[in-house]
């Protein structure tokens, strides 16, 4: 609704208060905004959620600071010893806590980083030999219970987070087997199909496991998912062996598309969908056009492109968000 619909409503209504059809109370909560501005309450709400988790990060962030500080003059029984109290510290407070409360669940999540520090601690006093993705990937497996009972967005940031590390360093590990390496076609195959079935996790039971959380969880695996997707199908015009994400990408924009547009209206996954089409469809115009227009032309073809694909997108997101508003 832009400035001239809102006056011309505002007098309709005040016209109505004047014929006596709406009390002055009425027409007070019909001009008031759709989205008042913050109380004192929320301020607090949101200061009580914001000092309570970055309590618990710094304390978290503090024993791991202060392992690497003094790991030389500690025992290692001293070492073991003092990150188990911690975490033992944080499970323990949550059990004395009202479920669901701020402290509740930031000391979960609390938890869930100890967890990652305690298996750093016990993997290099005895030297367990384990490679660093196998660390980040026990820390993903074991902060779970802690996540799911903390059912907070930091939690599940983190798991996403640490799971994506995980899975990236595995898939970077050099094995000797050929197309392996951290940008081969294997390893953007298993980033992507790894955040996609996190985003299905996600949009599918997304309200159970952190109700609060908005759109944040299935946009970030959504966001990865799609940017490995469109670098594989960019190499995909040049090489042959990442055509197959020219088809997996493909598939994706059919199915995720009309369900961004009809079953679940998310403008910023529909923004990044279109933005990703422009950029792999100019990507593939350029190799078709590389042997047959000079180089000059073939910079100024794709930028028109770019530019008219680019402006066309914003005009359908804008169209859809006039749309969300009436």
């Amino acid at each position: 609704m832009n400035r001239l619909d809102e006056l011309r409503q505002r007098d309709q209504l005040l016209g109505w208060v004047e014929q006596g059809l709406l009390s002055p109370g009425q027409a007070g909560q019909a001009l008031a905004p759709a989205e008042p501005k913050p109380t004192a309450a929320h301020w607090r709400w949101a200061l009580d959620r914001l000092l309570g988790f970055l309590g618990c990060l710094l304390l978290a962030l503090g024993v791991i600071f202060f392992f690497a500080f003094n790991w030389d003059d500690m025992h290692r029984l001293h070492k073991v010893a003092l990150v188990l109290l911690v975490l033992s510290g944080f499970a323990g407070a949550a059990l004395f806590l009202q479920a669901g409360s701020t402290l509740y669940r930031a000391s979960l999540v609390g938890a869930a980083l100890t967890t990652g520090a305690a298996l750093a601690v016990v993997g290099q006093i005895y030297q367990t030999g384990a490679d660093i993705w196998q660390l980040f990937a026990g820390w993903a497996v074991l902060m779970l219970p802690w996540v799911l009972l903390a059912r907070s967005t930091a939690g599940w940031l983190l798991f996403w987070l640490v799971a994506n590390l995980a899975l990236a360093l595995y898939l970077a590990v050099p094995r000797g087997w050929p197309g392996v390496g951290p940008f081969s076609a294997r390893a953007l195959f298993g980033m992507a199909f790894g955040n996609l079935v996190m985003l299905l996790l996600f949009e599918l039971a997304g309200r159970h496991l952190a109700p609060n959380a908005g759109r944040i969880l299935p946009r970030l695996a959504g966001l990865m998912a799609l940017a490995v997707l469109s670098l594989g199908a960019g190499i995909g015009w040049e090489q042959g062996g990442y055509r197959g994400f020219l088809v997996g990408l493909g598939l994706v924009y059919l199915l995720a598309i009309p369900t961004y547009l009809e079953l679940r209206r998310d403008l910023l996954m529909l923004a990044l969908l279109a933005y990703s089409l422009v950029a792999v469809g100019s990507a593939g115009l350029g190799h078709w056009l590389a042997d047959r227009v000079d180089h000059f032309t073939l910079l100024n073809l794709l930028g028109l492109v770019v530019l008219v694909g680019s402006a066309l997108a914003t005009l359908w997101l804008h169209h859809l968000y006039r749309e969300s508003r009436q």
